[in-house]
């Protein structure tokens, strides 16, 4: 078995040296084709920049619920997507005068074209943004790394910056429209209030409780009323009784008396004076008990004729008890009617206090409905308001810590450099591979060429033909040299 072996190692040998031109030109050939490659293909540099990017629950946990997350992960691809836009290429080339005015629409889409497939993100980790730029001109390359790392911050931090600026717009917007509209509510409670104010719902037991004193009040009043017409009527009839028109009818009737006594003494009873003071007489008895037996009811008049009656003053005889008695009834007489009056006033004064009161409790119920209408209007503008008022000032303390914590979040950690050296193979390592391949194409050629040559080289390519015995084996003789060997000789 290892006879076999070394035997197929010697003829492999064997065969590359019987075709070791091949070989050797193949080897030549590659080695200069990738010297020639080495020189002939453009420099290339590389640079790079890392940049940081800490979230807010990592700088500052206490601070969490008032900072914006950037959620790197999950933007990465549209930050990717979003550097290697035709937009941002445009900046970049026109910040680095890679592109001028007058510059055609082929040279843009060129430059930009070139720009995406040198410009490479990748995300190391979950914090950690490498930016890596791939340039022919090394002096370009730390300007352009440079603007495409400060358009990715900007990129980045964008939605944050805007969304919290639009945030404060649009709640100082909704905040000064709340207000107007709390105030207005504000003014239609107050108007409301002022125009109810003795209907409110608060005042609805103190009306009821004021309502039934009125009516107990009522009740009282009516009562005393009751025992003021009496006393008036009492008065009244004392003072009709005590009438003065009675006293002089008497006086009249003792004068009649006395004189007819006088004429009886005289004249007979049908001489004509007795009989005319008897028929003055008896009148005035009449008028004395029709006076006795009526209630007289005194007008305005006949009180004021009293009155002056009875202010006469006084004789200093017994005749004067009469007025002073007269005076005394009127002055209680005049009390108990000013007692009655001013009882009417006072009753009628609260029956309209009743009417008020029994109105506002009727309209209670419909006020009450149109007040909490109010009132739930207000409360709902009221918390509107102040939610919008905690949410404006909330968003204005995530714009200041975010612009607070903004160098602090971002950081970058590799600032871009100017490369050295290019980023290609070396011409020794081009050799090496020339030097490979070559090695490979001519095993490869010499194996070709071995395959498609007929000659017999060796012993078993004669046992492929039948009835052919080998007598022996001669070793390659060099006619030529022999030749030239005898000449010489």
């Amino acid at each position: 078995m290892g006879t076999i072996i070394w035997g197929n190692i010697y003829r492999f040998i064997e065969i590359i040296w019987r075709r070791r031109y091949y070989l050797g030109i193949s080897i030549i050939l590659a080695v200069l084709i990738a010297s020639l490659i080495s020189m002939v293909t453009p420099k290339r540099y590389g640079s790079h920049t890392s940049i940081l990017v800490q979230e807010s629950s990592l700088l500052n946990p206490f601070l969490e619920d008032l900072s914006v997350s950037f959620n790197l992960e999950d933007r990465m691809v549209a930050l990717r997507v979003l550097v290697h836009s035709r937009h941002i290429l445009f900046t970049v080339a026109e910040q680095n005068d890679l592109l001028d005015k007058n510059s055609d629409y082929r040279e843009r889409d060129l430059i930009v074209k070139k720009l995406s497939g040198a410009i490479t993100l990748k995300l190391s980790g979950a914090d950690l943004v490498i930016i890596t730029l791939t340039w022919d001109v090394p002096s370009q390359m730390k300007s352009i790394l440079n603007s495409v790392s400060q358009l990715f911050i900007d990129s980045l931090m964008a939605p944050s910056r805007a969304s919290i600026i639009s945030s404060e717009k649009f709640l100082l917007t909704q905040l000064e429209l709340r207000r107007d509209k709390l105030v207005a509510a504000e003014e239609k409670m107050a108007a409301f209030r002022r125009q109810h104010l003795g209907v409110l719902p608060e005042l609805f037991i103190q009306n009821n409780q004021t309502l039934f004193s009125i009516y107990s009040a009522i009740r009282d009043k009516d009562i005393e009323l009751s025992g003021a017409y009496g006393q008036l009527n009492s008065l009244k009839l004392k003072l009709a009784q005590t009438n003065p028109v009675i006293g002089i009818v008497e006086e009249q009737i003792v004068s009649a008396e006395a004189k007819l006594s006088l004429l009886k003494a005289s004249y007979t009873r049908k001489h004509s004076k007795v009989q005319t003071v008897e028929l003055l007489l008896n009148n005035l008895k009449n008028e004395q008990n029709k006076l006795l037996s009526k209630n007289v009811e005194f007008t305005d008049a006949q009180l004021n004729q009293l009155w002056n009656l009875a202010s006469v003053p006084d004789s200093g005889d017994g005749e004067s008890k009469a007025p002073s008695l007269l005076l005394s009834q009127l002055e209680n007489l005049q009390t108990s009617q000013s007692r009655v009056i001013q009882l009417e006033n006072e009753i009628a004064m609260l029956h309209q206090q009743s009417k008020r009161l029994t109105s506002n409790v009727a309209m209670e119920a419909d006020v009450a409905k149109e007040l909490s209408a109010l009132e739930r209007d207000l409360i709902v503008n009221t918390k509107l308001y102040h939610d919008l008022l905690n949410r404006h000032e909330m968003a204005k303390v995530t714009g200041e810590l975010g612009r607070h914590e903004e160098p602090e979040k971002i950081k970058v950690i590799d600032m871009p450099f100017t490369p050295g050296y290019p980023t290609n193979l070396s011409l020794s390592l081009y050799i090496v591979m020339g030097l490979i391949g070559g090695i490979g194409c001519g095993i490869s050629l010499t194996v070709a060429a071995e395959l498609l040559d007929d000659t017999l080289w060796h012993i078993r390519n004669f046992n492929a033909f039948d009835n052919i015995n080998i007598l022996a084996r001669l070793p390659s003789i060099d006619y030529e040299k022999d030749s030239e060997n005898e000449n010489n000789g």
